[in-house]
């Protein structure tokens, strides 16, 4: 086969993925623009209104009325040595609140997380050390239930009834309202969940700061929307609070335990079971504010508070344990999610579970997108260069069909880039509006580079029948009482 022949080849190849890679990527963005489309038309039912939460009060003083139930706070904790004191003192100090109790999960195999514990169980009565029954690494689901275990233990002991259970990661910072709203909510709704708002790093650091971007736009819009049209609002993993019947539910559901052990993201999973029993869910969006600003808690405004209620932490700085974390999600929404949940529901359920999986032609769809691009650039250079070498066909005949559908393609990727720009503008400011434009690409690649990570992974746990096993992801945690006494 001549030099020719292999570029023929390769052209061709080039302009069949083209037509694939076309196709795909417009009915994925027709599925992101529906998405859109019913947010800004609720936003503009509500008119002024869209910033307030109907089932919370304008002003958070009338929070403090309310009687407190006893609520527990229960955190996972697997290697967590160099985050999890900080945490766990940081949250006692902060909980605006007095009845609760916080649970640190820890494992007989590791001493020094547990070392870290025993050192801010020693100095508040209401943090315990929870030790597994099993040594780590297990899964977080396996040692949530483990400290359900121990709370369950402990109520009987103690003649105590905890209303409300919560999750967190070592790495999270707590909002220090988050429980009084908790209280508001539980049992009225089963299932709640905070907003998770990740911590802005310095201009360069593209990679963490990706997390801003996406985040804004998930919990900010998508979210909102699935609780719109089906019910259902799926766990973070972090920041979501569970009544009793919710417990009772997930455990009957489980066969005796509350969280299934059999997948990695047990979180995602939750959120469908309990809908389909018909627990209540709702996602949170409260703005913080009080009556008087001259009476307000001393908390409020310091270092570390978001005016919003919600979750916030660092994520990966580093392009490999991002793609290593977003594989662990891809693994147990798309795969496991695909396996344990399958179609179930409604339409508009299936709809959902459909945007959920669509990452198995999307990201295959964008890599041919860069590959295409990076080709047309290569036969412009060689071009430029060579102007009398042999040229290739036009992949994209103007006038065609396959122009057209570039153009509308186009005109969607210049709304993700203005969807994007708005909801990390409205969270993290202007600035981080502009930053996030270029990070598109950044997001995009780590996308790409963790589906076939977990595609991979997934394939060999099929060869060879062992599971997918945990990946951890290392954490960090800012100084928030520098400087305090």
């Amino acid at each position: 086969m001549s030099w020719i022949d292999v570029l023929a080849t390769y052209w061709f190849v080039v302009a069949v993925l083209l037509r694939i890679g076309i196709i795909t990527i417009f009915i994925s963005s027709v599925d992101d623009c529906l998405i859109d489309v019913r947010y800004w038309f609720w936003r503009w039912l509500q008119a002024k209104d869209w910033r307030r939460d109907p089932h919370l009060p304008r002003y958070a003083d009338e929070l403090y009325q309310e009687p407190q139930q006893f609520i527990a706070i229960m955190i996972p904790a697997w290697q967590e040595a160099p985050v999890i004191a900080r945490m766990a003192d940081y949250a006692a100090r902060t909980f605006d609140y007095s009845n609760y109790h916080i649970f640190v999960g820890t494992y007989p195999n590791d001493p020094d997380t547990q070392r870290e514990v025993d050192k801010v169980a020693l100095k508040y009565h209401n943090v315990h050390k929870v030790v597994t029954r099993d040594p780590g690494p297990t899964t977080k689901a396996d040692c949530l239930n483990n400290i359900i275990s121990f709370i369950t233990a402990m109520e009987a002991e103690q003649d105590i009834h905890f209303s409300c259970l919560a999750y967190h990661d070592a790495e999270d910072i707590i909002h220090p309202l988050e429980l009084r709203v908790f209280n508001h909510l539980v049992p009225n709704f089963d299932l709640v969940q905070l907003p998770v708002m990740p911590l802005v790093r310095s201009a360069v650091n593209v990679v963490g700061n990706h997390y801003v971007d996406e985040f804004a736009e998930w919990h900010g819009k998508d979210i909102l929307v699935r609780q719109l049209i089906t019910g259902q609002v799926p766990s973070a993993g972090v920041g979501t609070a569970f009544s009793r019947k919710a417990i009772g539910l997930l455990e009957k559901i489980n066969g005796g335990v509350v969280f299934d052990v059999g997948t990695l993201t047990e979180d995602y999973e939750i959120g469908f079971r309990l809908h389909e029993v018909g627990a209540r869910e709702m996602m949170l969006h409260y703005q913080v504010q009080f009556s008087d600003t001259q009476k307000t808690p001393a908390w409020f405004g310091r270092k570390g508070v978001h005016p919003m209620l919600c979750v916030q932490e660092y994520f990966p700085n580093q392009f490999w344990p991002a793609a290593r974390q977003k594989s662990r999600w891809i693994v147990g929404i798309v795969f496991q999610g695909w396996r344990n949940l399958g179609w179930r529901g409604g339409v508009l359920m299936k709809y959902m579970l459909m945007r959920d999986r669509k990452s198995v032609v999307a990201f295959p769809a964008l890599l041919m997108g860069y590959f295409i691009v990076l080709s047309v650039i290569l036969n412009w250079l060689h071009h430029t260069i060579f102007p009398q070498a042999w040229e290739f066909p036009d992949l994209i005949p103007e006038g065609s069909w396959l122009w057209t559908m570039v153009g509308i393609n186009f005109f969607f990727l210049c709304n993700r880039v203005v969807q994007r720009f708005i909801f990390t503008r409205r969270y993290f400011g202007f600035w981080q509006g502009v930053q996030s434009v270029p990070r598109i690409l950044v997001g995009n690649l780590i996308n790409i580079t963790a589906f076939f990570r977990a595609a991979t992974q997934v394939r060999n746990s099929a060869r060879t029948g062992r599971a997918v096993v945990w990946d951890k992801t290392s954490h960090d945690f800012p100084d928030l009482h520098a400087g305090e006494e």
